[in-house]
Formats: structure tokens, C-alpha cells, sequence
């Protein structure tokens, strides 16, 4: 019997020496696979690096070469000057994004354009109107569009046309390519259908700039005189500069936003204005005016007789109030659009408070087609 026990002990000492031996075994595999693979990495990681010197001194001699380029066409009389893009139209963010952006040039020391003066080149759209009112209640558009074709001739005059068009109280606006020709034929009706209709030629609008972070003793009625005072190299003696409306951000700064002429605009949005003892910067003032009541444009909620509709979900109840999530927004502007254009659809997904709802950008549109920038 002890034997017997004796041959247990010595075939399991047998079973543990083998598996014993077994699992160095795998150790010493399991170490050289490791010694291996990070030996790999580290070739792997040494060739990355010797691109990317290669890259950056590729990127460093383009620059240099850049530079020298620039520095010869600057020399040839042609200088930079500082311009700016206009400030973003969501206005909860404008007033906390005073930051100046800047249309990189093209190389060769070409100054720097204003926004508006892009917009300019790329769309000439703005709108010079005549708005027609018959003094006659009893007077048809189709009756002022009649007797406008039997007495003024557009091509004699040498008038271009880009619309005509009927609105309320039986008004008739017609659109001209540009302010000369909006002249010319306001003239000729004047002289031959005066005394039919009342003739009104709509002017475009001053721009208008916001000024952040003002001082605080700074106000509406101070404001023009203080400019003036501190910033005389900048302010163009035959425009108008006048102060709107004060308010105070969410960081407790006060901004003012102004409505002046376009040099002057020109002048402000390339400079810092020296107010007090402050120095400020200003952008292009661009919100468009939205009811709080009904989420539509161009009217404000005294003056709506729509009914409540949430701006998120489109639900007849307060804003404050919806609970739709992001993937159930709807935004009503867009809707109504939807619904009445013939042309292609348009994304209604959205809140009528995004800053990237189409139908904000079309009453953006049309808001810088009347500023005479």
C-alpha cells in the first residue's frame, strides 16, 4: 500500500515538472512574440516621423517662397489693408463672438475685401423700386400697368425692368437694375402720370453696425458725439451716423447698435473705435425682425394677429413649454413655404430659431438687397 501511494506522489510530481516545464515554454514564446511586434512599432513609428520632416520642411520652404512673392508685389506700390467679414446672424451669439474675421487674399498684396463688397461682385441684386398708388380708389393694377405701357417707353428712356409687381391696396412696385435708371424712369412718370397716381421711390436703407462692449457711461445720446470726438479720421463728413438702441449682453457688457452711411460703415468695421477709455470693436448689425408670438417675419408681437405657434415643434403653445426633441422640430417659416412654392422643396427639419433655417437666409437676403452698402 505504500508503495502504491510512493508511485501517486512521484507520477504527479512527473505531471507538475511537465507542466511546469510546458508553461516556461509558453513564457518564453509569448515574451519574444511581444520583443517582436514592439520592435515593429518602433520601425513603423520612425518612418511616420521621417514623413513628416520631410512634409514640414516641404511646407516651410512653400511659405518662404510665398513670402518672398508677396514681399516683391507689395513692393511695386500695392499695400494691405485690414478688412472684415460680417459678424454672424444669430443674435444671441453676435454679441458674444466679437471676433474679426478676415477673406484671405489671393497672393500678390491684393487688400483685403468687406463682406458686402463680395456680395457685390458675386450678386447684384439690390432692389431699387417705385411704388405706384393710383389716386383714384376706383383704379385697377391692371389699369396703372395699362396706361404706364401707353405713356413711357423703357427702351427710349434707356431703362432696364427687372419686375413688376402687384401688392396691397392696389399698389404696383416696379424694380430697375440699378439706382440711375430707378431715377430716370421715377422722373419720367412723375411728368406724365402725376397727376394719377401718387409715386413714391424707395431709397435703400443705411446699414446699420453694432459696437460691443462700450463703457458703461456711455449711452444712445452720448455715443455719435463721442465718436466723433475720439475717431475723427474715420467718421465721412457728409453721412449720417445715429445711435439706435442700447442693450446689455449676457456677460453684463453694454452694446450699441448704430445706423450710419456707407463710407462710414467701411471705416468703423476696418478700425477699433476709441470710446472712452475703451478700444471696440464693431460688425455688420444683421437680425431680422421676428414675432415672438407667431414665429413669422417682419412684424413684431403687438402687432400680430396670428395665432401662438412654438417656434421648435410648430405646437400651438409658448416656447417655454415644448418638449419635442431635436429630431422632432419643425420650423413653420419653411412649412409655409413648402407649401406655396412651385420651385424646389426646402429642409423644415429644424427649429425657426436656427441660425441655418433657409428661410432665415432668404429674409437675410433680401434685408442686405435694401442696405446700401
Amino acid at each position: 500500500m505504500a508503495a502504491e501511494e510512493k508511485q501517486r506522489v512521484n507520477d504527479a510530481l512527473e505531471t507538475l515538472l511537465s507542466i511546469t516545464e510546458k508553461s516556461g515554454n509558453l513564457r518564453k514564446d509569448l515574451k519574444n512574440d511581444i520583443h517582436e511586434s514592439v520592435s515593429t512599432l518602433r520601425k513603423a513609428f520612425i518612418l511616420i516621423y521621417k514623413q513628416l520632416d520631410n512634409v514640414k520642411e516641404e511646407y516651410n520652404s512653400y511659405r518662404k517662397e510665398v513670402k518672398n512673392t508677396m514681399k516683391g508685389e507689395g513692393s511695386g506700390g500695392i499695400t494691405q489693408t485690414d478688412g472684415q467679414v460680417a459678424a454672424s446672424i444669430d443674435y444671441t451669439l453676435q454679441a458674444q463672438n466679437n471676433n474679426i474675421q478676415q477673406i484671405v487674399p489671393p497672393i500678390g498684396g491684393i487688400r483685403r475685401k468687406l463682406f458686402s463688397e463680395v456680395v457685390k461682385n458675386q450678386d447684384n441684386n439690390k432692389r431699387y423700386k417705385i411704388t405706384l398708388k393710383p389716386k383714384e380708389t376706383t383704379t385697377t393694377p391692371e389699369q396703372i400697368k395699362s396706361q404706364l405701357k401707353n405713356s413711357i417707353n423703357p427702351t427710349e428712356i434707356k431703362v432696364g425692368i427687372k419686375a413688376v409687381k402687384t401688392i396691397r391696396d392696389r399698389c404696383l412696385i416696379i424694380e430697375t437694375e440699378n439706382e440711375e435708371e430707378s431715377n430716370i424712369l421715377c422722373t419720367e412718370i412723375r411728368n406724365k402720370l402725376g397727376e394719377k397716381m401718387d409715386i413714391y421711390q424707395n431709397k435703400l436703407r443705411n446699414p446699420r453696425v453694432i459696437i460691443y462692449s462700450v463703457p458703461e457711461e456711455t449711452t444712445v445720446d452720448n455715443i455719435g458725439a463721442t465718436i466723433m470726438a475720439q475717431n475723427p479720421e474715420i467718421i465721412t463728413n457728409d453721412e449720417t451716423i445715429e445711435a439706435k438702441f442700447r442693450f446689455k449682453n449676457k456677460r453684463g457688457r453694454y452694446n450699441i447698435v448704430m445706423e450710419v452711411g456707407p463710407q462710414t460703415r467701411k471705416q468703423i468695421l476696418q478700425a477699433k473705435l476709441k470710446i472712452g477709455w475703451n478700444i471696440c470693436k464693431a460688425a455688420d448689425y444683421l437680425v431680422p425682425t421676428r414675432c415672438f408670438k407667431c414665429s413669422r417675419y417682419n412684424h413684431k408681437h403687438y402687432e400680430c394677429k396670428g395665432e401662438e405657434t412654438c417656434p421648435h415643434c410648430t405646437g400651438t403653445h409658448k416656447m417655454k413649454e415644448c418638449t419635442a426633441t431635436i429630431s422632432e422640430q419643425k420650423c413653420i417659416n419653411c412649412i409655409a413655404y413648402n407649401k406655396h412654392s412651385k420651385e424646389g422643396k426646402i429642409n423644415e427639419n429644424h427649429s425657426a430659431m436656427s441660425k441655418d433655417c433657409p428661410s432665415l437666409q432668404a429674409v437675410l437676403k433680401r434685408y442686405r438687397e435694401n442696405v446700401q452698402y
